[in-house]
């Protein structure tokens, strides 16, 4: 389907893609470095190819045509457009993938498919003081909300160093659909807090931050 969705914000802009094509019709849409060819190479699954490929064909509806250029990885594994002019965090589940940028502030993302499932796994991402917010109506959309954002925050940071239990912490919210959360990393090396944002697109929870 191509650009699913677009959102200028303060400080940054975000983009959403539906990803109906194969492999084949992606790879033609994008011009890849040589180390960007080597990743693509280096991929073992359809649906990791189609993600990976996706979230690039993003880039031209948020940056000027001067800007484009290759995503490189520094080496954390911190995804950036290696011209240095902007900030960048990528995220893809399912159909979807999600590209936000910034020129001037770290930026994380996270697109999550909603399903069952999280509860299997709540009890390895939630803190003690996060539990009682997901319990009751909305418990599971209110789950992945948690989850995401700690997940956007850690690709903010950009380090290796936190844990989602222990490191990042989000304050009890009432889910509405759409609305802002705040969470907070706290580390030996790092305690601040950010304001992030969520909504709903169709069963997914995108969630995102950009550091103020």
């Amino acid at each position: 389907m191509g650009l699913f969705y677009k959102k200028v914000i303060k400080n940054a802009s975000i983009g959403v893609w539906e990803i109906n094509e194969p492999v084949e019709e992606l790879y033609k849409k994008v011009n890849l470095s040589e180390k960007e060819q080597q990743i693509f190479e280096g991929l073992k699954t359809i649906s990791r190819k189609r993600h990976w490929l996706s979230y690039r064909l993003i880039l031209p509806y948020l940056v000027k045509p001067e800007e484009l250029c290759a995503i490189d990885y520094d080496v954390y594994g911190k995804p950036y457009l290696n011209n240095g002019v902007r900030h960048i965090s990528v995220s893809h589940s399912g159909k979807f993938s999600a590209l936000i940028v910034s020129p001037n502030k770290s930026v994380g993302i996270d697109i999550e498919k909603v399903d069952p499932k999280i509860y299997n796994i709540a009890h390895k991402f939630l803190n003690n003081k996060e539990v009682p917010c997901t319990v009751g109506k909305n418990s599971l959309q209110k789950l992945y909300i948690i989850w995401a954002a700690k997940e956007s925050l850690y690709k903010l940071h950009g380090k290796k160093n936190i844990l989602f239990k222990d490191n990042i912490k989000i304050k009890p919210f009432t889910f509405k659909g759409y609305g802002e959360v705040r969470g907070k990393i706290n580390s030996e090396e790092h305690n601040k807090c950010y304001d992030l944002f969520y909504q709903t697109l169709e069963n997914y929870i995108l969630v995102y931050s950009v550091d103020d």
